[in-house]
C-alpha cells in the first residue's frame, strides 16, 4: 500500500466516523511511516501545520525510544502517552498519540499502553509506527488496524545488499579479531557503494547502507537469534555508527567500533 492509498483509507474512515482507535503503521520509520503520520495529523488539525511540524501541538502526544538501549520505558509511556491522552482535548476535537518504534516498548510499557488502547476516550487515535511489526506485542497488534507501507525503500540492492548479507548472516563472528574483520569488510562494502554513487548522492548511499545493516540487526531480534535486551543495544550501536559517519569519520574506524559493540548471533542459535 502506498502512502497516498493509506492516507485515503484513514481519511475516509475519519469522514464517515469509522476511524480505528489504533493504526499499526508498518514501513520505513523515517520515510513512509513519518510521511503518513504527518498527513494524518494535518488532516485532523487543519491550519495548524507549524505546531504539527514542530511537534508542539497540545493535542498530539509523541513518544520515541530513548537512552542507550533505545527502548520505550513504562515511565515515559505513562507520562507522555497514557496521561496526556486521557486529558480533555485542548481544541475540543481529536487527540492523537504517536508512538515511533512501537516494537521497542518494554513489556511493562506495552502493558500500560494496552489498557489505554482497549478503552480509549472518544475521538482518540493512536499511530503506532514500526519497521518490525513482528516484534510488537501480539495483543496490541490484534487491537489495531494494520497498514503495510513499503519496507525496503531506500536500502541497498543487488550485489551490495548480498555483500552486507554475507557479513551479517555469519554465525562465526566471535572475539575481537573476528569482529574487527567484520567491521573492516563492512567498511570496504560502504566504500564501494559510495564510489559507485554520484558526488551529490554519497550521503544517500551512506544512509542506504546503514538502513540495510539495521534491517539485518533488527532481524536478529525478530528471529530470536539475539535476546531482546541485547538486540536493543545492537540497534543503538548501528544508530550511533550512522551519526558518527555523518561527521565524516573514517568508515573503518566507525564500523569496527560498531562491529565490536554488536552482540552477534552464535552458531548454536541456529541449531
Amino acid at each position: 500500500m502506498t502512502v497516498d492509498e493509506a492516507f485515503s483509507l484513514i481519511d475516509r474512515a475519519v469522514e464517515t466516523g469509522r476511524a480505528a482507535h489504533g493504526y499499526l503503521v508498518c514501513g520505513d520509520l523515517r520515510g513512509s511511516c513519518d510521511a503518513l503520520a504527518d498527513r494524518v495529523l494535518r488532516r485532523l488539525f487543519p491550519d495548524q501545520a507549524v505546531q504539527i511540524e514542530q511537534r508542539c501541538h497540545p493535542d498530539v502526544a509523541w513518544l520515541e525510544p530513548e537512552g542507550r538501549s533505545r527502548t520505550i520505558h513504562v515511565k515515559s509511556m505513562r507520562e507522555r502517552i497514557v496521561e496526556p491522552m486521557s486529558a480533555t482535548a485542548f481544541s475540543g476535537g481529536w487527540k492523537v498519540g504517536v508512538v515511533v518504534g512501537a516494537d521497542r516498548m518494554e513489556e511493562e510499557a506495552a502493558n500500560a499502553f494496552l489498557k489505554t488502547l482497549e478503552e480509549p476516550p472518544p475521538k482518540t487515535m493512536f499511530l503506532l509506527l514500526t519497521d518490525q511489526p513482528d516484534a510488537v506485542m501480539p495483543t496490541i497488534v490484534s487491537r489495531a488496524q494494520r497498514i503495510d507501507l513499503p519496507l525496503s525503500e531506500g536500502m541497498l540492492e543487488g550485489e551490495a545488499y548480498d555483500a552486507v548479507a554475507d557479513v551479517l548472516e555469519s554465525r562465526d563472528v566471535e572475539g575481537v579479531y573476528a569482529k574487527a574483520q567484520a567491521g573492516k569488510r563492512l567498511a570496504e562494502i560502504l566504500g564501494e557503494v559510495k564510489d559507485a554513487a554520484e558526488d551529490e548522492d554519497v550521503a544517500i548511499a551512506r544512509k542506504a547502507f546503514y538502513k540495510t545493516v539495521m534491517r539485518f540487526v533488527r532481524g536478529w531480534m525478530v528471529g530470536g537469534l539475539v535476546p531482546r535486551f541485547q538486540a536493543f543495544r545492537n540497534v543503538a550501536a548501528v544508530e550511533d555508527a550512522f551519526r558518527q559517519s555523518e561527521r565524516y569519520l573514517p568508515d573503518e574506524a566507525v564500523l569496527s567500533l560498531m562491529a565490536d559493540r554488536l552482540v552477534w548471533p552464535r552458531r548454536e542459535a541456529e541449531e
